[in-house]
């Protein structure tokens, strides 16, 4: 359960930090998402928030974001830009836990298959995440769960679903609990 739950924090970091990568790379307004309606875009509403040690442990605090996933039809050729913020909160005073605030830009690629969302869940295949917050702006490439970089033969399994709609913490984690709030808001627009 733990495990899920980090992972879909991390995905949403991952996916958030993508997102402002893609929007400060493009070259002028006309380039914006989408390219004037030439490429398929899911654009992702994030929150992720718990506040319950019972079902958190040490890792209380939330995450929010926004995620596009861009795809060319005529070429296959994929982009994912994400920014995102979270915020630790200590179990008590001294710890344990982590306090305070940080930012992640990523910047990938990515496919859908099968994996934590369903059968159509966004993968990362490839990418770098910014980290910026406490010290100097840290950028890494990305990795999965166990720490091997994330390549197409290995991809990151984001947990976000690429299925348009709205997905409540009963339908992400597969339970509720007081102290505990995921949402994903997913919405698509086809290249026409």
């Amino acid at each position: 359960m733990k495990n899920r739950m980090g992972r879909l924090l991390a995905a949403v970091a991952l996916m958030v930090g993508t997102t402002l990568a893609v929007l400060g790379a493009s070259a002028a307004p006309a380039m914006a998402y989408g390219h004037n309606g030439s490429l398929d875009v899911w654009q992702i509403g994030l929150s992720a928030n718990c506040n319950n040690p019972s079902v958190c442990g040490n890792e209380l605090g939330g995450f929010w974001g926004w995620v596009v996933f861009t795809q060319d039809p005529a070429t296959g050729e994929t982009d994912a830009d994400a920014e995102l913020t979270g915020c630790g909160h200590m179990v008590r005073a001294g710890g344990p836990g982590l306090a305070g605030a940080g930012h992640f830009s990523v910047e990938g690629e990515w496919a859908i298959a099968p994996g934590s969302a369903g059968p159509q869940t966004f993968f990362l295949t490839g990418g770098t995440m910014t980290f910026t917050g406490h010290g100097t702006p840290t950028t890494v490439p990305l990795t999965n769960d166990d720490g091997s970089l994330t390549t197409p033969q290995n991809p990151f399994d984001t947990g976000i679903p690429a299925v348009p709609g709205h997905y409540s913490t009963a339908e992400i984690l597969g339970f509720t609990a007081p102290g505990v709030a995921y949402q994903i808001q997913v919405a698509f627009k086809p290249a026409h």
